[in-house]
């Protein structure tokens, strides 16, 4: 069976470090900490993910709760949210995200411990997930977020990857420029330019892949269902 990993997205040192060690004694491999949504999401795009155990109160623009959304958007992963709060008004806004369990601080190890096993055999992580098949022979590993044709993996850099992943994701649906923003660029601001640059790049790699721009509103990769 292959190990399950986890990120952890908790800014209190002390917290995550503590969570990590017991993880990690119980045999799951954490990948990364992440104190932010812009380090949350980047490691999304470098590395595979099983869980993640999300502290809804982080830190930053996005909180634990909104940054789970973007991500579960693009990633099917399952969330596990910590806080320290329960209250009505927390519950329903955690409800947007579709999360798999909800740790209350101060939590027991035994308490994490089953989440994380709860949602490993709910979601079947022991197993790998299947490559998604493209048009024109086109095949997305989306483990190990690659492109290949003819068995050939094509060398894209990181934005393009990114920008791929999220358009074979949302396939046949329209996403938004401000959510490639979002997405990509994270923390910075950029322009319609970068973005066109972008597309650019990629349809130069990809000929055969139909990305289409809606102009004013974003891009759709059409595949033939």
């Amino acid at each position: 069976m292959k190990k399950v990993n986890i990120l952890i997205i908790e800014d209190t040192t002390l917290t995550a470090q503590k969570m990590k060690r017991t993880l990690e004694w119980a045999g799951y491999y954490v990948v990364g900490i992440a104190n932010n949504s812009q380090s949350a999401i980047s490691t999304m795009f470098k590395e595979h993910i099983d869980i993640i155990i999300a502290d809804i109160n982080i830190k930053g623009e996005l909180n634990g709760i909104e940054t789970a959304k973007l991500i579960q958007k693009n990633f099917n992963v399952p969330v596990i949210f910590l806080t320290s709060y329960h209250d009505d008004n927390t519950l329903a806004d955690a409800a947007s995200v579709n999360f798999t369990g909800y740790i209350v601080k101060p939590y027991l190890d035994a308490h994490l411990l089953r989440e994380v096993k709860l949602a490993s055999l709910r979601f079947g992580l022991n197993n790998t997930l299947k490559p998604v098949k493209l048009d024109n022979g086109y095949i997305y590993d989306i483990q190990n977020k690659v492109l290949l044709k003819d068995n050939q993996a094509i060398t894209l850099t990181k934005k393009e990857e990114q920008f791929l992943h999220i358009l074979v994701q949302n396939k046949n649906q329209i996403v938004s420029n401000e959510y490639v923003d979002l997405v990509i660029w994270h923390e910075y601001s950029t322009y319609d330019e970068n973005r066109r640059q972008l597309l650019f790049r990629l349809r130069k790699k990809v000929p055969d892949l139909e990305i289409e721009t809606i102009k004013g509103v974003g891009y759709i990769l059409k595949l033939i269902e």
